[in-house]
């Protein structure tokens, strides 16, 4: 990564409560980090610094937000931006907007022009002009240096063919692929939670990706965009992704050395036939890894570019 850019990371939302914080800290690598989210007034302008803002859309990813929690946000958001218009421009990091609801309150209020990065993609948004989407990225424990070095791991050595851990719902997808995988491969490792957060704690799921050969990436409740799909390369696993093809195109672009199979029975014949061919396994684990590691430097290039020279 590059030297730390004179970029001020402004979190207009409660930065405890954000699951990306350490991935946009490792993208955009700042030279300071301001919590301003429950304050009245945003600390002094510091010259010579680009203002990056990061809002959040959680609230209104809840069952039902009372009108007035609603309210109070847009006032604070208001008043926020009006003081750090009058410092000089802006960037916005916008995360978990996964409905787009947040956006259409948010970005009127942004200056003209503003440079806007936000999680999922929503076609009606991109009339603000200047909207482009990075992924949810992998969480911080598997961001650890040391974790970097053990996904290196060799796929042929690895204890588990495969792994999924998550939610499993009644019907749908997951529920197809897991009793699928169980079935035709029983060597592999499953944890079913019946409700979300209800996993295995972060350092058990940790371990067993960095055991596992294959990770299946089911789409979430919403969107192809998952933790477990970043945290399975993070890991050096090799993702398995069925069905929501222009989702993935979307999100990882042309050039990711996996398929998008059609169907689950379709991936398991593919990965059946990688498991019986050991240099073969190895060596789509390593064309993988490398465009994992290119895609993230070009994704933080990319970002600091717009976000920090374009909006300075």
């Amino acid at each position: 990564m590059a030297d730390p850019l004179p970029c001020r990371l402004i979190w207009g939302c409660d930065p405890g409560r954000q699951i990306e914080r350490a991935w946009i800290t490792s993208l955009l690598d700042p030279a300071e980090q301001v919590v301003a989210w429950d304050r009245d007034l945003l600390p002094d302008q510091v010259p010579g610094r680009s203002q990056v803002l990061v809002e959040s859309g959680l609230l209104h990813l809840e069952r039902s937000p009372a009108p007035e929690r609603l309210a109070a946000l847009q006032q604070q958001r208001h008043a926020r931006l009006q003081l750090l218009s009058t410092r000089g421009p802006i960037g916005l990091i916008h995360l978990s907007d996964e409905e787009g609801i947040d956006g259409d309150g948010l970005y009127p209020l942004l200056p003209k022009g503003t440079v806007i990065w936000r999680n999922f993609s929503h076609p009606r948004l991109q009339h603000h002009g200047n909207v482009s989407v990075f992924p949810i990225g992998p969480r911080a424990e598997l961001l650890k240096p040391s974790i970097e070095q053990r996904s290196h791991l060799r796929a042929s050595k690895r204890s588990y063919p495969w792994a999924f851990m998550g939610t499993l719902w009644s019907s749908g997808s997951r529920t197809l692929a897991a009793s699928l995988f169980l079935h035709a491969l029983p060597q592999g490792f499953y944890y079913g939670g019946r409700r979300f957060g209800q996993g295995l704690p972060v350092e058990a799921y940790t371990e067993v990706l960095l055991q596992s050969s294959f990770a299946l990436c089911p789409e979430g409740d919403r969107h192809l965009d998952t933790f477990r799909l970043h945290e399975s390369l993070q890991a050096g696993c090799i993702p398995v992704v069925v069905d929501q093809r222009q989702m993935a195109i979307d999100l990882l672009g042309t050039q990711a050395p996996f398929p998008v199979f059609n169907s689950w029975p379709d991936a398991l014949l593919w990965v059946r036939g990688l498991l019986a061919k050991s240099d073969a396994l190895d060596a789509t684990q390593v064309a993988i890894a490398s465009w994992w590691q290119q895609r993230r430097h070009g994704l933080a290039r990319a970002m600091r570019h717009t976000l920090i020279h374009e909006s300075f």
